[in-house]
């Protein structure tokens, strides 16, 4: 039976999950801003004591690498990469993107409404999944340009900051409980399992996270550097 930890720390949540192929065995979620750094080790620890496991008994390590918080997703991998190194795990990439659409394909009975993941950026962007593409849009600019003969149901913390412009668009909405709108470790252990079926773990030094943008605090080095190269 396989048993998969899944860690999600992209966002204001932090979320730590065990499941196996057929239940989830434990979950622990906490909802505060950027304390990831802190928190998030000692909610492994806590749950692998609440539900009687250690790590020896894992069989793989399931991570959110993106897109999201740089912060939150480098502690994210930092920790499942440590975790894995330690005990000779695999461990399985996964995009929030991609778990997103996993959930959102489960509150929908109809096949034929477009589930469309939603991710906050900054400003006005927001990472989105359409078309089989992942991509950083202007969340005015994405939304203008859907088709207005279907139903969609967007879900994802973008939903949370843009919930008034998704509104007014005049799209075919299909509305979901906000609580739905938060990743969880529970979401990215279902796909580590997935994952770890289909042949996707990797050693644990080879983790990187999925970058659809570069860090703005490079961005603005880079532009720092620049302007003192001119004077």
């Amino acid at each position: 039976m396989m048993i998969v930890l899944g860690i999600e720390s992209c966002a204001d949540i932090g979320s730590v999950a065990i499941r196996d192929e057929n239940k989830v065995i434990g979950e622990i979620t906490i909802n505060v801003k950027k304390n990831h750094s802190i928190a998030l080790a000692p909610m492994v620890s806590d749950l692998l004591k609440l539900i009687n496991y250690e790590l020896k008994d894992l069989d793989a390590i399931a991570v959110d690498v993106g897109p999201g918080s740089f912060t939150g997703l480098r502690i994210g991998i930092a920790l499942a990469s440590s975790l894995a190194y330690g005990q000779e795990l695999p461990i399985v990439r996964v995009c929030g993107l991609d778990a997103l659409i996993e959930v959102g394909k489960k509150l929908v009975a109809d096949s034929s409404v477009e589930v469309i993941p939603v991710i906050y950026g900054r400003h006005n962007e927001a990472y989105v999944s359409y078309n089989g593409e992942y991509m950083v849009v202007d969340i005015d600019e994405f939304l203008n340009s859907l088709k207005r003969d279907r139903q969609y149901l967007f879900i994802g913390d973008g939903c949370l900051f843009f919930g008034e412009k998704i509104k007014v668009t005049g799209l075919e909405i299909v509305d979901v409980d906000d609580s739905f709108h938060n990743l969880s470790g529970v979401a990215i252990a279902n796909l580590g399992i997935i994952g770890m079926g289909k042949g996707e773990g990797i050693s644990p030094l080879l983790v990187e996270p999925l970058y659809l943008r570069r860090p703005e605090v490079d961005v603005n080095l880079e532009k720092k550097l620049k302007l003192n190269d001119k004077c």
